[in-house]
């Protein structure tokens, strides 16, 4: 008989977490995040666009990597911090002349490695104690002290992107670190140390900082060093999502869905909170509701008390629509809190809400659906039932009829 990819990575998971339990990392902290039992709650990414930072207000939960440390009341903001790079405070040049050493270069030993194109965030060791103790101290204690609620850690990833290979020593002679291939367990090892090395100083500085991550994970790597990466936290970021980056089209093979769907789960079993991001290749004004309700109805499926989201298009110049106030009328939909756990039926996936139903259909094929008893109107108001026929690769939230 045919196992589904999704009971297959379920078992994979469980066995990881028998191993995992024995590791001494210090319990998430998920207590200190807004609540998001009822209804949807965002997590807005980045708010350097914000020019009244109060119209966040009663609007988002979160700000991940935000540029205000306690600003305004209500709103849990966290600090930005990229892992392996300068965090826009010194120069490249300003660490050729003061700490040459830290400085990361491709395997021709010559370039620097550096991330996403950019050439003026300098590729820095994150495996070298003196980095980790400078960025402790200027990038995640520093901000804390200010007021930030916890850190947000971006970029981590279980491939190694950029090409990194090494460094040279104060007496200019070459150090051999890794490959510069994408796999590459040593570069995986030191990732994975700094994470819990960083995760644990951030508890340890204080009763209440939080650590969030952004990882997604990555097909093809290993099983072990993503969940690693995705639960070494209080919160994970997942950017993907379910929307690909906003790589056309949008929604993940049905395969990659289960999967996601069933590390999503583990990680919440872990006791760790989750932030799915929805980046549509549209711009932002232009993303469709049904675009849109695809993200909200995989969310409802996932939710429980510690689950935001967040939606953005792209910039007409091709950039991530990031660090604006954005929201669509879906949000303020009454779902209410949900009444039983996500369930596979008649082709799709639901679960139950006090004010409604979330129904993904992640498969290829279109699914008609016989709706539970009573009485449903869509997300505009439009009755609905007693059937309802889906799509492939496509979500829907009904709302119970007032």
């Amino acid at each position: 008989m045919f196992r589904s990819v999704f009971h297959a990575v379920l078992t994979i998971v469980c066995g990881f977490a028998v191993s995992q339990a024995q590791e001494s990392l210090t319990k998430a902290r998920t207590q200190y995040f807004p609540d998001t039992t009822n209804n949807i709650h965002l997590e807005m990414v980045f708010n350097y666009n914000v020019t009244d930072i109060n119209t966040e207000s009663g609007v988002v939960d979160m700000v991940w990597a935000s540029d205000y440390p306690n600003q305004p009341e209500g709103v849990y903001n966290t600090v930005y911090i990229p892992y392996s790079v300068d965090n826009f405070t010194n120069s490249v040049v300003w660490y050729q002349k003061h700490h040459p050493d830290w400085l990361e270069y491709h395997c021709d030993r010559k370039t620097l490695a550096f991330e996403f194109g950019s050439t003026s965030l300098a590729p820095i060791d994150f495996a070298n104690p003196a980095v980790q103790a400078y960025q402790w101290v200027n990038w995640v204690d520093a901000p804390l002290a200010q007021g930030y609620g916890g850190i947000a850690v971006d970029t981590m990833s279980a491939s190694s992107n950029w090409g990194r290979c090494g460094h040279y020593d104060l007496s200019g002679n070459w150090v051999q670190q890794y490959t510069g291939k994408l796999h590459d367990p040593a570069y995986q090892r030191d990732e994975l140390a700094w994470e819990a090395a960083t995760y644990k100083h951030v508890h340890n500085y204080s009763k209440t900082a939080t650590m969030q991550v952004n990882v997604s994970y990555e097909f093809g790597y290993s099983e072990q060093v993503n969940l690693r990466l995705m639960t070494t936290t209080d919160l994970l970021f997942d950017e993907r999502g379910f929307t690909n980056y906003g790589t056309p089209p949008n929604v993940p093979p049905p395969v990659q869905w289960e999967q996601i769907m069933a590390v999503l789960k583990y990680v919440q079993r872990k006791g760790v909170c989750y932030m799915t991001n929805g980046e549509e290749s549209e711009l932002t004004t232009d993303i469709p509701q049904s675009a849109r309700l695809w993200v909200i109805a995989n969310y409802l499926l996932a939710k429980n008390n510690c689950t935001y989201m967040y939606m953005t298009g792209f910039t007409s110049g091709g950039g991530q629509d990031y660090g604006s106030l954005i929201t669509f009328p879906e949000y303020s939909i009454p779902i209410g809190h949900a009444t039983g756990a996500m369930r596979k039926t008649q082709g799709v996936w639901a679960r139950s809400y006090s004010g409604g139903l979330a129904l993904v259909n992640p498969f290829y094929e279109t699914a008609t659906v016989t709706l539970p008893s009573g009485s449903y109107v869509d997300v505009n108001g439009n009755p609905v039932g007693p059937t309802l026929t889906m799509a492939g690769q496509t979500g829907e939230v009904l709302l119970n009829a007032q």
